[in-house]
């Protein structure tokens, strides 16, 4: 078959190149001191003629060294120790060869290993240090394209990873900018203004913590060419096309030693995507934000309602996006940033979606039209008013009005059902408070303080009008259904932690806090302008919900393991009341905690961590009156459910090797659940009816991933990567016996195994040209009721040319075939390309040219164990188009 040739290609072209890698000599030695003894533990590099690193090692116990490298070259050694006056020897390899070395006692000791020599990579301790102009090249646009160069670090659409866990902090000089958005960083940031990137492997928040207290993360900074530095720069550009495109960019950016501000614009109309749903939780705040510095929060959590599409080639498209971030910091002791962000989307695009399961096929041809408008905000304050402590306040803010409608021509078995317009408006607002009380107590202790507040409202109403099937709920059909929500929250968080270094290899954290958490939702359901009074069809519940909590962990240091043991005592409380009853709840809990963390020589890591959660229902689970999700989904909560104990267990290596550019992650976790609240649907056609319920059967879910890339030379490295997703869980599933007419009701057992895998190789010609070739596998097996396998194969191919100083080539290529249970479904190929002529010393005229085979839909295939069908979307895409882009950097 063409795909598994297509896969055998590319994985041919990755072993060329690792048999090309192996045509290297061994260069081997020994280093002695003055008077014969052997030097452990020297540092040992080669050079080439470009004083790039292409080897590095250290010498063992007897001295002894060896380093692969390409044979026919002269190379600097150069030799390195703590104890020892450097050395340095030029040397022809020609063949595997021999070599000795004497070092001679220092009277100074380094503090660390630098080699004289502009090195790509330089280790500082905890901190590598990459040379941007070493990795650069003439296609890099941005920060983005650079960091995809580095080894040992991972980009996925703009987002970070090391060691396969994300980056959520990039500074640019030390300095948080943008809010902290870290992809509005990375796809903004030119990369012609980086002079260094500083990844710190063990950053710590928490100023005043000792070198035991658990709160270590990796970090980015990014440090500013010379030039860059108290200097507006960035660039402008205006583009389009004779007819219907247009293209329009700003991104300025300033720097100096007091201030620093940023402003950003970018408007289109053909489809690209600027703004996500992903973004928009990102700025939010989402989940991980409550969890910064040890907080927590046990209710479960509940999703805000907005649909922004996911249709970055969307048919029609139009998005605007601004953005000014500002920075002060007057002296060591204030420092102060703000930053808004204003988008407008608006999406229209047509689509189909089937939904099948056993004798039922329901067909759904939509018209889509979708508009956002948010507003975003952040505020921060740190002031240190001296050695000892330190207090920071962060302010959140989010307005967003939300229109989408949808009208759909419905078809069951090939009958029609007629058609349906589908319309919601959804408006609300969010507002956090962050205030933090850092002290460091004694030589060795902190104590913070931390209190957090959070308010936010969401109205998501919507009207449903049908021509011909009614939504029917209780027996009462719904022609001109109309629903008027709205959610309220707030939290509160008050808690502190105190750290106590008992000895240099023991600490003792204490944990003290409470979260409070108030919500109220009312709802009420039309039919037209008359409102419906019959009980679940109005709601008006609240919830009051505490929890008080202490936590105790023991940590303890053996050479390079460490441990961390723990125990905390949580109380939950939780009072609701509803139209149709109240409801109480009071227990406690006893929660234990896990982890070892094993580092060897700073190379090695090995992370293995358990631990319990419990989360209780929130009072969208709990309100038993009913929610209209959309023209063929009710929903419904359920009074009577109880908490769910999580067991977590994870286990992660890390090997990252900066000077033979090989890096390398694997790890798994797996999450084993106890009264899970899992989703009870209630099937009668053409309405799927969902409401929650504690599965008595155990929950389990097994995540395994891998990821690794290897720089063999300067023309050629590898990456790939796997993400493997098993899940074993139960629904609850009532439809309608065929023979009888009769309401059944049964558990399912549902499992899904899901493998995606990733080898891309990459080659580099003197900078001049460099060529992406990969291939992607997704296979997705879903055994239920019914048993599903989807297939993807995606070879990939992307090109940088820069054929003289004054033309850059770019394109990429790919090609997607879908499979459904070994049926073809869907073949889709994209090829995009771009020629850039530098016009003047800055400026620059680009030809773009997307999606010139014309491919005009997109198919995606799943299967939804809530209602036990398959679901099949496509949808339209933009079509071929040609720009004329005009850019000015400054």
């Amino acid at each position: 078959m063409m795909n598994k040739s297509i896969l055998i290609l590319v994985f041919l072209l990755g072993f060329a190149g690792m048999a090309k890698a192996q045509e290297d000599c061994k260069l081997r030695g020994e280093i002695r001191d003055s008077i014969g003894f052997p030097v452990y533990d020297a540092a040992v590099s080669a050079f080439n003629s470009k004083s790039e690193g292409v080897a590095f090692t250290f010498t063992d116990v007897d001295g002894h060294f060896e380093l692969a490298v390409p044979c026919g070259e002269t190379y600097d050694v150069e030799v390195e120790h703590v104890e020892y006056e450097s050395f340095s020897q030029s040397v022809l390899v020609d063949r595997t060869k021999s070599l000795k070395f004497k070092l001679n006692k220092s009277t100074i000791s380094l503090q660390e290993a630098v080699i004289q020599a502009k090195k790509p990579i330089t280790v500082k301790g905890d901190t590598i240090e990459y040379d941007a102009n070493s990795f650069r090249t003439a296609a890099d646009e941005n920060l983005e394209d650079l960091l995809k160069k580095l080894p040992g670090l991972q980009v996925e659409n703009g987002k970070v990873y090391y060691e396969g866990k994300e980056i959520t902090t990039i500074k640019v000089g030390n300095r948080e900018v943008l809010g902290g958005n870290t992809k509005l960083l990375t796809k903004n940031l030119p990369a012609d203004a980086i002079d260094k990137i500083q990844l710190n492997k063990k950053f710590k928040a928490n100023p005043f913590s000792n070198s035991l207290s658990d709160d270590e993360e990796a970090i980015l900074n990014i440090e500013l060419r010379e030039d860059k530095k108290s200097l507006l720069f960035g660039n402008v550009t205006v583009g389009g096309d004779a007819q219907e495109h247009a293209d329009g960019q700003a991104k300025l950016f300033y720097f100096s030693p007091k201030t620093d501000g940023t402003f950003i614009a970018d408007y289109n109309t053909y489809g690209k995507e600027v703004f996500t749903n992903e973004d928009y939780v990102s700025f939010f705040g989402g989940f991980r934000e409550l969890m910064e510095e040890g907080s927590s929060f046990s209710l479960r959590e509940s999703q805000r309602n907005v649909m922004l599409g996911s249709a970055n080639d969307a048919a029609e498209m139009n998005s605007l996006i601004g953005a000014v971030h500002f920075g002060y910091e007057p002296n060591k002791k204030i420092y102060t940033n703000g930053f808004v962000l204003f988008n407008q989307n608006n999406l229209a695009f047509n689509s189909t979606q089937e939904r099948i399961s056993e004798g039922l096929n329901f067909l759904d041809e939509q018209k889509n039209d979708q508009n956002l408008l948010t507003t975003m905000g952040r505020f921060r304050l740190d002031y240190t008013p001296d050695s000892r402590s330190q207090i920071k306040y962060r302010l959140n803010f989010n307005y967003f009005e939300n229109e989408s409608e949808q009208l759909a021509d419905r078809f069951l078995n090939g009958n029609s059902l007629g058609n349906t317009r589908f319309f919601q408006n959804n408006t609300g607002y969010g507002l956090k408070h962050n205030l933090s009380y850092i002290r460091k107590i004694g030589k060795d202790h902190n104590l913070g303080i931390y209190l957090r507040h959070q308010l936010s409202q969401d109205d998501p109403n919507m009207n449903i009008s049908s021509s011909m099937i009614p939504v029917v709920i209780d027996s009462l059909a719904f022609n001109n259904l109309r629903q008027d929500r709205q959610l309220q929250t707030q939290n509160f968080q008050v808690y502190g932690i105190y750290n106590h270094l008992l000895t240099n290899t023991s600490n003792l954290r204490f944990k003290l806090g409470s979260n409070f958490s108030w919500q109220n939702l009312t709802n009420s359901i039309f039919e037209g302008n008359d409102l419906i009074t019959n009980e679940n069809f109005q709601t008006d519940s609240n919830l009051d919900f505490t929890e008080l909590y202490a936590d105790l962990t023991y940590t303890r240091k053996f050479g390079a393991f460490k441990f961390d043991v723990g125990a905390g005592v949580h109380n939950f409380a939780s009072k609701s009341n509803f139209l149709t009853g109240n409801r109480s709840t009071n227990l406690t809990k006893f929660i234990p905690h896990f982890k070892m963390d094993v580092n060897v020589k700073n190379a090695h890591n090995v992370v293995l961590e358990y631990n319990q959660e419990y989360k209780l229902p929130n009072l969208v689970n709990l309100s038993d009156g009913y929610e209209v999700q959309n023209y063929y989904s009710i929903y419904r909560g359920f009074m009577d459910l109880k908490e769910s104990l999580y067991h977590n267990l994870s286990l992660r290596y890390g090997y990252y090797n900066s000077f033979s550019f090989l890096h390398l992650y694997v790890g798994g976790t797996y999450v084993r659940s106890i009264d899970n609240m899992q989703t009870s649907s209630e099937l009668v056609p053409p309405t799927q009816f969902n409401s929650l319920i504690n599965n008595t059967e155990d929950d389990q879910n097994l995540v395994l991933y891998f990821g690794g890339g290897k720089r063999f030379n300067r023309f050629y490295s590898l990456n790939a990567n796997a993400n493997l997703s098993f899940m074993d869980y139960f629904t609850n599933i009532s439809s309608i016996n065929p023979t009888d007419g009769t309401m059944e009701q049964n558990w399912v057992n549902n499992t899904a195994f899901t493998q995606n895998y990733t080898l891309t190789n990459t080659f580099k010609f003197k900078k001049k040209v460099e060529l992406d070739l990969g291939l992607n596998y997704l296979t997705s097996r879903f055994e239920s009721v019914t048993d599903f396998d989807f297939v993807t194969w995606r070879p990939f191919a992307k090109a940088a040319w820069s054929i003289t100083d004054k033309f850059l080539l770019q394109s990429d290529y790919s090609y997607r075939i879908q499979y459904q249970n070994d049926e073809l479904i869907n073949e889709n190929q994209a090829l995009n390309a771009s020629l850039r002529f530098h016009v003047a010393k800055s400026t620059y005229l680009t030809f773009i040219a997307g999606n010139i085979l014309g491919n005009d839909q997109l198919v995606n295939s799943s299967f939804d164990s809530k209602s036990n069908q398959t679901v099949i979307n496509t949808r339209e895409l933009l079509g071929r188009y040609f720009l004329l882009q005009l850019r000015y950097k400054f």
